[in-house]
C-alpha cells in the first residue's frame, strides 16, 4: 500500500530577487574589470527548506519516494544580506 507522506515545505509567494557573486578565472582588461559588478539573480519556482535570520535555504526540485523519503535538487542557500 502506498502512503503519501506529507509535503513540509512552502513554495515561494513572489519571485526572490537577489545579487550574487561573479567570478572570472580568466585574463581581464582593464575594461572589463572597471564594468564588473554583481549579477541581478531572480529565483522563482523554489521551495523553503529552511531559513535563518541570515540566509535562506531553497530546493527548486525534488522527488519523493512511496516511504516519504524526499531528495533534493537545485538546491541554493543565499544570504539574506544579498537579497
Amino acid at each position: 500500500m502506498k502512503t503519501k507522506a506529507k509535503f513540509p515545505y512552502k513554495k515561494l509567494k513572489k519571485p526572490l530577487k537577489w545579487f550574487d557573486c561573479i567570478s572570472q578565472t580568466g585574463w581581464l582588461s582593464l575594461s572589463q574589470m572597471e564594468k564588473a559588478k554583481p549579477a541581478k539573480v531572480t529565483t522563482g519556482e523554489f521551495w523553503i527548506y529552511k531559513e535563518s535570520k541570515d540566509w535562506v535555504t531553497l530546493f527548486g526540485t525534488y522527488s519523493q519516494d512511496d516511504d516519504g523519503t524526499i531528495e533534493f535538487g537545485e538546491v541554493i542557500t543565499i544570504p539574506k544580506k544579498w537579497i
